[in-house]
């Protein structure tokens, strides 16, 4: 077999669309029928599931056309397919048609090995549609659904998104599209690469607000409650890294209100705002502010990479803002 990623798939006799991930293989045949469409718009497209599965329903909708038209065959459930159809199959695959596309799905399952031998055998292209896991994968996966939408997106607003929204490859997805939607301009304009502002302004409340009750709690010095709220976040599969990055984002703030002269306005955050973080800098000094900042800098640095165990730096960090906060001089 020839593997593709399912962005890059193309159009071919056979194409085998393998793996547990829903999406994936739905994006995969998406894409498939997208340039069956481009390639002829005539193109017959035949779906090989539930009723329309009787046996000799292969040799039916693939002989060739009285028209000639092209022919473009889905069958979207092959590791439940009835006997008489997989046997179809693997007659068909020694000779497929020139003018027809096979494309199969095996949603997973030991069911079906012989034909996925035969296909294998074959060398049939071959889209693995695995549950994404690895982080630079999602990012793929992201940087893939904009390609498909013909928009730009930014490498710092992918690593946000994901970071997320990357437990859930559907909400991803689903968040993409919103994105694309929320930053089109009007007719005859030119849309610009989707940012990372444009990413935290839609995700706002997602990922943060866990992070910031975990802030405020150590901002307050509260070191049991922030240790609690955190161990709740990491608990329920929060990633470490936007967590901090909440975490840092909240102490910035913090700081910049200490500035002298500082407004709303040149910081750039609402009255409201301006008037918690100057209520709780009240019990900050530049000295414990800078203990808390280099903790939080430490923990962002260990989470990427640079540590061996990302949800100690993270707990770490935490207990040593409350401890600033209670050492103030």
């Amino acid at each position: 077999m020839t593997d593709v990623a399912w962005h890059s798939v193309s159009l071919a006799p056979i194409v085998l669309i393998r793996g547990t991930e829903a999406l994936i293989a739905d994006r995969a045949v998406e894409r498939l029928r997208l340039l069956a469409r481009e390639a002829d718009p005539q193109v017959a497209i035949h779906d090989l599931s539930g009723e329309n599965t009787a046996p000799g329903v292969l040799a039916q909708v693939a002989s060739p056309s009285l028209f000639g038209e092209p022919r473009l065959v889905v069958v979207p459930q092959l590791q439940s397919a009835p006997d008489s159809l997989v046997t179809e199959i693997l007659d068909y695959v020694p000779a497929p048609e020139h003018d027809v596309t096979l494309v199969l799905v095996h949603r997973g399952g030991n069911r079906g090995k012989k034909l996925l031998d035969a296909l294998k055998k074959a060398g049939v292209p071959t889209v693995d549609a695995a549950p994404v896991k690895r982080v630079a994968d999602k990012q793929a996966f992201v940087a893939a659904e904009f390609a498909r939408a013909r928009r730009r997106i930014q490498p710092e607003a992918i690593t946000a998104l994901v970071d997320a929204f990357g437990t859930d490859l559907a909400e991803l997805a689903a968040i993409s599209r919103q994105l694309v939607d929320d930053t089109t301009p009007d007719p005859g304009q030119q849309p610009e690469p989707v940012s990372v502002q444009d990413v935290h302004a839609l995700t706002a409340g997602r990922v943060e607000s866990t992070a910031f009750a975990v802030a405020d709690a150590a901002i307050a010095g509260h070191e049991q409650q922030a240790l609690q709220l955190l161990q709740q976040a990491q608990l329920a599969g929060a990633d470490p890294v936007p967590i901090v990055a909440a975490i840092a984002s909240k102490m910035r703030s913090l700081a910049k209100v200490t500035a002298p002269g500082a407004t709303a306005r040149t910081l750039g955050m609402p009255d409201w705002m301006l008037r918690n973080l100057s209520r709780e800098a009240r019990a900050w000094n530049d000295r414990s502010l800078a203990r808390a900042l280099e903790a939080v800098a430490q923990a962002d640095h260990e989470v990427k990479g640079a540590g061996r165990d990302a949800r100690w730096s993270v707990q770490r960090m935490v207990m040593e803002i409350c401890r600033a906060r209670r050492a103030r001089a």
